[in-house]
């Protein structure tokens, strides 16, 4: 709306919510926040540079799944984990983490690069003409159809030592 139109997107979206979802009503109208929102904003999936010119990315920085899979935070922490066990076990100085860069790096993409590609898809197919219908036949005919694609998209895939 117009009356709105001078808030930014995290306020905005934070009004939205508020105003359109009782639950979220609900849980957070007694809340205080402690500071404004950090960030609303466009989805930018896909695989980033996990470590460049002695710059580690964890999260969405690294690489960021459609939210249709719901990985979100789940790849932020496992890549936060995976980071510090490459850091822990680095020598060190520049030339440990650029080692450690790197096995991060190749760590991410063997255990994530997978869940990224097949959310782009997956979300792809769902904003075809028809295809909410076709996905929900599926899923009520065949629910295994869900547990199948958590596997295929490696979304099932344990990372190291990370429980």
């Amino acid at each position: 709306p117009r009356h709105q139109s001078h808030l930014s997107a995290a306020e905005a979206v934070s009004r939205h919510l508020m105003e359109s979802c009782r639950g979220v009503r609900d849980a957070l109208e007694s809340a205080d926040a402690d500071g404004p929102w950090l960030a609303a904003g466009p989805i930018r999936p896909g695989v980033r540079s996990c470590y460049e010119r002695d710059i580690f990315r964890v999260g969405n920085a690294a690489g960021e799944s459609h939210p249709v899979i719901a990985e979100g935070i789940s790849m932020a922490l496992q890549s936060g984990w995976l980071l510090a066990c490459e850091l822990s076990c680095a020598p060190r100085g520049r030339a440990g983490r650029e080692t450690a860069g790197r096995r991060y790096e190749a760590a991410w993409k063997s255990l994530f690069s997978t869940r990224v590609y097949a959310a782009a898809a997956l979300a792809g197919i769902a904003v075809s003409p028809g295809s909410a219908t076709w996905m929900a036949a599926i899923v009520r005919n065949f629910p295994q159809s869900l547990t199948l694609g958590a596997q295929l998209s490696g979304k099932t895939k344990p990372v190291p030592g990370f429980v």
